[in-house]
Formats: structure tokens, sequence, C-alpha cells
């Protein structure tokens, strides 16, 4: 008679295959595991290896920054002074004026001064400018004096030049022999002229009328 197994028997036999069963998975998992876990570390290894730039990460650069350009303040130029050219005066006086130029003769016309000294064939003369009118008032502003000057005739003799002249053979002289008195004005020759002036401290400025180079007559001006 045949024995049958018991079910005791049976139930161990396949709690211990069982048993193998899940130790076998768990073995095996355990290897998956312990790979994955290694790979990952040899993968974190070499993603920090610098001795291959190949794995090196890729690196942001810091955004470049360009500088303002420095701005100049353009320089700033001052206006050249404002100059005031005075009027030329000299260019008003009377008659021929009184700017013939700086030659020791006088052209032909008619020129103010004083005589400083007189011979007879020829005389020193100081040149000066004589003003009337609106002209001796802006001579005489620009002078420095009163303006509009005394009886209306204003005199500048600021050039020390002295011009020595040739008289002219029978140059005459409008003289005034009584120390200016305009009612005693006289024509005389120029001989009688030089013997009259040198008896009298009184000598006044003269006009001289030059003609084709030399003196050809003598006006002495009044003045009040």
């Amino acid at each position: 008679m045949t024995s049958q197994p018991s079910t005791g028997r049976i139930g161990l036999r396949m709690a211990v295959a069982l048993a193998v069963v899940v130790l076998g998975a768990v073995a095996c998992g355990s290897d998956d595991t312990t790979s994955t876990t290694a790979a990952a570390s040899t993968t974190a290894i070499q993603a920090v290896d610098t001795s291959d730039p190949t794995t090196l990460p890729p690196t942001t650069a810091a955004p470049t920054t360009t500088p303002a350009p420095a701005t100049t303040e353009p320089a700033t130029t001052s206006p050249p002074p404002t100059t005031t050219t005075a009027p030329d005066t000299n260019s008003l006086a009377d008659r021929s004026g009184c700017t013939p130029g700086t030659s020791g003769s006088l052209p032909d016309g008619e020129w103010y001064g004083y005589v400083v000294a007189a011979a007879t064939d020829q005389l020193d003369f100081d040149l000066a400018c004589w003003f009337t009118g609106d002209a001796a008032a802006d001579a005489a502003a620009q002078d420095g004096e009163e303006s509009p000057p005394p009886n209306d005739y204003y005199v500048r003799n600021n050039n020390a030049a002295i011009r020595t002249l040739p008289v002219a053979a029978g140059a005459e002289v409008s003289w005034l022999p009584n120390t200016g008195d305009p009612s005693t004005e006289d024509l005389v020759t120029y001989a009688e002229w030089l013997t009259g002036r040198a008896g009298r401290d009184y000598h006044p400025g003269v006009w001289l009328v030059i003609a084709d180079g030399a003196i050809a007559e003598i006006q002495e001006q009044y003045v009040p």
C-alpha cells in the first residue's frame, strides 16, 4: 500500500522553495542596484574630471559691460575784447589839415603852425592842427579839454617835428603889428616882416601858403 505524503511536508517544501526564489530575487536585485549605483558614481566622477575638457560643463560668460563714452565739455572760447578805434580828428583840421606825412617838407597847400626861427631865405616851422566848429569840439573832447572850446576854435600841437622850409622870392606876409589886433593887419614883404617881428614880443601862430614847394605867403592868425 503506497503511502501519500502528508500535507505538512508539502507545505514545508513549498515554503522552502518560495524562500529560495525570494532570496535569489533579492540577490539579483542587490546586484542591479550596486551596478547602477557604481555606474552613477562613475558618471558623477567623470563629470567633474578636469583632465578631460570635453567632460567639463559649459560655462556661462559674465555679461560684457561696455563703458559709456566719456563726454568732454566743449572748450569755451571767450570772445576777443572789443576795441574801439578813436576817430582820426586830425583829418578834420581846417584848410589843408595837419597830416602831411613825415618828410621834412610840406606839400602845396595852407598849413597852420608856429615860426620857431626865421632867416632871409628860410624858416623853421612847427606844424599844428587848427580846428573850428564841430571839429574843434570833437578834437578838444578827445584831448580831454573843455568842449566845445572857448571862442569856437581849438589848437592841437602834439608833434615836436620841426620843418625847415624855403621862402620864395617875393613872398609876402599879412601881419598883426599891434599885439595881434586884427584891425591893424597889414600886408608887408617878407624882409619887412623879419624886421618888424624882431622888435616885438608877441608871435601869433601863422598860416603858410606853400606853392611849388616854397613859402609864397604867410598869414598871422588872430586869436581872441
